[in-house]
């Protein structure tokens, strides 16, 4: 078991009602957490975390970086105390 940490932007928080919270995941991987959350937070956040049509990370609109800035997937491995930020991209000119 590992213990990774969630921090929520926008309407990640909105779903949430949390800025942030840990996770304690059996395999050390993005899926592993990605289930956690979904799990617990139920269809809407699912609906946002996850893109229906290829079972991945939704990357419309969504961003998903580790405590590097590095942008995450679901076969990412995450380390024990990582951080992992959720957030919805802004577009502009």
């Amino acid at each position: 078991m590992i213990t990774v940490h969630a921090q929520y932007q926008s309407r990640f928080r909105e779903i949430t009602r949390v800025e942030k919270e840990s996770f304690e995941i059996a395999e050390p991987s993005m899926a592993a957490l990605a289930t956690a959350i979904t799990g617990k937070y139920g269809p809407a956040m699912t609906a946002l975390l996850m893109d229906e049509d290829s079972k991945s990370l939704n990357s419309r609109g969504t961003l998903y970086l580790n405590s590097k800035g590095t942008r995450m997937y679901l076969e990412d491995g995450l380390a024990d105390g990582e951080t992992v930020f959720f957030m919805v991209g802004i577009a502009g000119g």
